[in-house]
């Protein structure tokens, strides 16, 4: 970069109070469009302007942090059953499931409770009997029930079109963190709200930089993914001319967008709390500390590894043997490839136990969708830890 250029870029980074890597993103993000516009320009076409009216545009930027996906439905189905045991009767007249009964033909009979009505029927609206049940079917005690949406009004206040419908066999949901830019609307934290099929297969990795096509709403800073979004997403490294990321620090770019959720160990506890009142998805938490221990054999139920961390600046009491390192419970899709001693970087959301024994609280720990690596000292190891067991946060 030559000197007049860095000169420009110093003199706007200090007038718009921003760091030298959002800067240098910026001007990733300056030639990523210009690149774009000159191929368009060289295949003989026309370069239009956007007119602002898709609702899906192009956001360049990084994904920093992955959680994992989970199955609503599949809480909501364990719920259910447990309610169904203690008092199946109440269930059904509550209209929270229908039976199914096999017919001599091979269709079936639904009967369920709707408006406090008894409804039987061998045929839908449309008049087709019925010869299939719904994939949300299931087989309790050799009874054949369908879980049903027994909710009049949805959360916001709108009638529910699916009352008394069956459920969906699975309602999956997953958030991704994005750090990057939107339009020229300047580089910023988002947060991704994936469902469906497009949170159960999210394959976009994370630390890679990444053109995505979604709609991102710029007053809650979310964006929602389409159908689409998997197979139109292209990394910066993969297009005809990528775009220089060299100059760009991914701690530093972390740090700067998402200063509001930056707290150190020694204060995990206080924002833990801090923290509880907020929606889960935007319960998140950015730290760093030192490996002081780590468990690579993954979690038979989870598959999560196990790293202790520690801020080696905190007091250090040599009188009593309290823990000092904080539990950090890393999912399988993250690559552990440092050792002990190394200095890392971790983004994830806090959670507390309660000892069963004695009643009191356990120390925070934290489930771990992001990490980078400040300092790389050594390999994994296998070397165990205390046996704490992860609980999450359901």
């Amino acid at each position: 970069m030559n000197e007049k250029v860095m000169n420009e870029l110093n003199k706007a980074a200090e007038l718009l109070g921003m760091t030298q890597d959002e800067m240098n993103l910026g001007l990733t993000l300056f030639r990523q469009w210009f690149t774009g516009m000159r191929r368009v320009q060289q295949s003989g076409n026309e370069v239009k302007k956007s007119s602002g009216d898709s609702l899906v545009k192009n956001g360049f930027g990084v994904i920093v942090a992955i959680e994992d996906v989970r199955d609503f439905e599949e809480y909501a189905r364990n719920q259910f059953v447990a309610e169904y045991m203690r008092d199946k009767n109440a269930a059904y007249n509550a209209g929270k499931f229908a039976y199914a009964e096999t017919l001599e033909n091979g269709n079936y009979k639904i009967s369920q409770i709707h408006e406090n009505e008894l409804m039987e029927r061998t045929q839908n609206s449309q008049g087709q009997p019925y010869t299939e049940l719904p994939p949300s079917t299931m087989e309790i005690d050799g009874t054949t029930v369908i879980p049903l949406d027994e909710r009049k009004v949805l959360p916001w206040g709108d009638a529910n079109k699916a009352y008394g419908q069956p459920k969906p066999a699975h309602n999956y949901r997953r958030v991704i963190h994005f750090i990057g830019e939107v339009n020229e609307g300047g580089i910023r934290y988002w947060r991704i709200m994936a469902k469906d099929d497009v949170a159960k297969d999210w394959n976009i990795s994370e630390k890679e930089f990444v053109n995505l096509n979604l709609i991102w709403d710029t007053d809650k800073g979310e964006a929602y993914p389409v159908k689409d979004s998997l197979q139109t997403a292209v990394y910066n490294k993969d297009m005809p001319n990528p775009v220089d990321t060299s100059t760009v620090t991914l701690s530093d770019l972390i740090a700067e967008n998402m200063k509001d959720k930056v707290s150190p160990l020694i204060n995990l506890e206080q924002y833990h709390n801090s923290v509880q009142q907020m929606p889960q998805k935007a319960r998140i938490v950015v730290t760093d500390g030192n490996v002081t221990n780590m468990n690579m054999n993954p979690s038979e139920k989870t598959g999560n590894r196990t790293l202790r961390i520690s801020d080696i600046n905190a007091d250090f009491n040599y009188d009593t043997d309290g823990e000092v390192s904080t539990a950090c419970w890393v999912p399988p899709h993250i690559d552990v490839d440092f050792g002990i001693t190394s200095h890392v970087l971790v983004i994830g959301k806090t959670s507390q136990s309660r000892n069963n024994e004695t009643g009191e609280l356990r120390p925070v720990s934290i489930n771990v969708s992001g990490l980078v690596v400040l300092d790389k000292r050594g390999n994994p190891s296998t070397a165990q830890d205390s046996g704490e067991t992860y609980t999450g946060w359901f």
